[in-house]
């Protein structure tokens, strides 16, 4: 016995972590990792992640776009490589982002901390697992105009990284990746990318870099792919101009609230009590953790291990016993860092470097840069971004590394970055909005366009398996143009293998009869008031020759349908004009409308000639 507690007080810290910790951290952040790839064949949105898959599959057919975003050109050709499988799609999705994640977080623990490399190694990827957060509250996994964003933000905060490190290679290298990310933001979200500019150029100034020339080569980059993206998409720098151009005035058309005038302002943070309550326990109990001098070694490190196995207690069986909103994913960060200010006397605030204030400070801002333009609340928005607040934890904490206590106070940060990710991606498992309850129930597998299968909720399959089979025998084939006036049902038309014309999404009004709030904003502010005028202008900009052909999509009764009768006579068509060709119910869901409503495809019975005709007839 005695001896035996010899051995509990005697082995070091650093033999513990080493042996024990660190392994079982490596282990659940390839939990985390895991159990993500395995849900990317569950689950779809038929509006949102319908959307997506359009505008992927066929970026080339539209004009315009709406929102102002150019993802679906990024993600044309690696869709086309995958063979169209969005599950392939998906997990690199997924794999991308945990990956670059993983690469931001060794090198700021390398440049910022004395870690070894396998240490490093291991304590980045367990706080890169707060990347996954991104896939959060929609459960959308596949590639989007966000997470294009958040890859960009990633790339140029990894560019900067590189260039700050000696070494001509490494900075020409830096540079060019900042010059990328640029390019790639631009694609995603432009005015992120004209904030992130600023911000680099802020960055750089705070630290007296003399990086003026690298600076404008990593602009010359930027500019010269997207010069070569104009050529390629809309034949010049003059046709890319015009579509950005029509793009955001169709957003002011639709009522989006995405103008300068309501872009730039301050939202609250929406945070419950008992959220407050979470996360002032949580950051308390990490901060004894991390500040806790050389004595009490054991408790602490029993404790770590604790939560790693809660952690994954949560990924495997699905019991949830923390309930993390988005806002506490702020919170945590934001009062580790204020309760480090005044312990100690300030000992982390008096020995800050300004690299370490610099990159602090940028990571603290670069959600909201991401979440700049959104309609939703920008804290909501922003926290899919929360590895970077982690990360402005890691380097405001950097001052710890000069008292050798590295990995035992990197590893409190990185346990708690891997539990925040479990509890979040959870409750997105359990409650995937506007789809059925509990991904986990999921059974019926679905075949997909490009040959892949996704596993449904029984009802949504039944949807799509009812309304592919009626829409064949009725005479609906692949590439039919098709006008959508059910204002939420791009995803049917894209296992319908059609042509949605307009957009790959002419929505519908939302508001009225939905939640008073969505993501800490009220309704009013999700785009609604301009839909029909929208619609109309949109299909304006398609030929007579589809639109005389074209099939109708109508949801008589939906919450959020179009006006029939004015959106057809925009090209000269009446009801009289068209057959109902089939009929069938939408799935049931536990959102905020969970009822099922019929929509019915109408086959046009005019002759194309004539059709046309009053087309352009009723253009002029």
């Amino acid at each position: 016995m005695p001896r035996d507690n010899h051995f509990a007080n005697g082995m070091t810290l650093s033999v513990l972590l080493e042996r024990t910790l660190l392994p079982l951290s490596a282990v659940t952040t390839a939990i985390l990792f895991a159990w993500l790839l395995y849900y990317s064949s569950y689950g779809l949105r038929v509006g949102t992640e319908g959307f997506y898959l359009y505008s992927i599959a066929n970026p080339f057919a539209y004009a315009i776009n709406s929102p102002p975003t150019l993802f679906g050109f990024v993600y044309h050709w690696p869709y086309q490589w995958a063979g169209g499988d969005i599950v392939v799609l998906r997990m690199a999705n997924v794999t991308l982002s945990m990956t670059l994640g993983w690469i931001l977080s060794f090198l700021i623990i390398r440049r910022l901390w004395t870690v070894d490399r396998p240490h490093a190694a291991v304590l980045s990827a367990g706080i890169a697992s707060l990347a996954l957060v991104a896939f959060n509250p929609l459960m959308k996994l596949t590639p989007n105009y966000d997470t294009l964003t958040f890859h960009s933000l990633l790339v140029v905060m990894i560019g900067l990284l590189l260039a700050d490190r000696p070494g001509r290679i490494r900075q020409v290298l830096g540079w060019s990746l900042v010059g990328v990310g640029g390019w790639c933001c631009f694609m995603g979200k432009p005015t992120t990318a004209a904030a992130i500019a600023l911000l680099v150029m802020l960055y750089v100034v705070v630290l007296r870099r003399k990086s003026l020339l690298p600076m404008l080569g990593a602009a010359l980059v930027a500019l010269a792919l997207l010069i070569v993206t104009a050529y390629l998409i809309d034949g010049g720098i003059t046709g890319l101009v015009t579509r950005m151009v029509n793009s955001a005035e169709m957003e002011v058309v639709l009522g989006g609230r995405h103008e300068v005038s309501f872009m730039f302002r301050i939202d609250w943070l929406d945070i419950s009590r008992g959220q407050l309550a979470i996360a002032v326990l949580m950051a308390i109990a990490f901060l004894l953790s991390i500040l806790m001098g050389s004595t009490h070694k054991f408790l602490p490190s029993l404790a770590l291990a604790a939560v790693l196995i809660v952690t994954i207690a949560i990924a495997l069986l699905g019991t949830d016993p923390i309930s993390i909103n988005l806002s506490t994913l702020f919170l945590v960060p934001a009062l580790i860092c204020l309760g480090a200010m005044f312990n100690r006397e300030g000992l982390v605030l008096r020995t800050q470097a300004p690299t370490s204030i610099a990159l602090a400070l940028t990571f603290l801002v670069l959600p909201h840069v991401s979440a700049l333009g959104s309609a939703l609340n920008y804290w909501s928005a922003g926290a899919k971004e929360a590895l970077f607040w982690m990360l402005a934890v890691v380097a405001f904490l950097s001052p710890l590394a000069q008292q050798g206590r590295s990995v035992a106070a990197l590893l409190p940060l990185t346990v708690l970055a891997q539990l925040l990710t479990a509890s979040v991606i959870n409750a997105a498992i359990l409650k995937p909005w506007g789809q059925v309850k509990d991904l986990r129930a999921y059974t019926a597998v679905t075949p997909m366009p490009g040959g892949g299968k996704l596993v449904l909720s029984q009802p949504l399959h039944d949807y799509l398996a009812t309304a592919r089979a009626q829409a064949r025998a009725a005479g609906l084939e692949i590439g039919t143009p098709v006008v959508d006036l059910s204002g939420r049902s791009p995803g049917l038309l894209f296992v319908l293998e059609t042509r949605a014309l307009g957009l790959p999404w002419l929505f519908g009004p939302w508001g009225s009869n939905s939640s008073p709030a969505h993501f800490g904003q009220p309704w009013p502010l999700v785009p609604s008031s301009g839909s029909n005028a929208a619609a109309v202008k949109a299909l304006g900009l398609e030929s007579c020759a589809d639109l005389a052909k074209a099939w109708v999509l109508i949801e008589p009764e939906g919450p959020h349908r179009l006006d029939q009768t004015i959106v057809m006579a925009s090209f000269g068509a009446r009801e009289a004009d068209y057959v109902a060709a089939t009929a069938f119910e939408t799935a049931i869901t536990d959102s905020d409308d969970p009822d099922a409503y019929r929509q019915a495809l109408l086959k046009p019975v005019r002759p194309t000639a004539l059709a046309e005709q009053s087309c352009s007839e009723a253009r002029r």
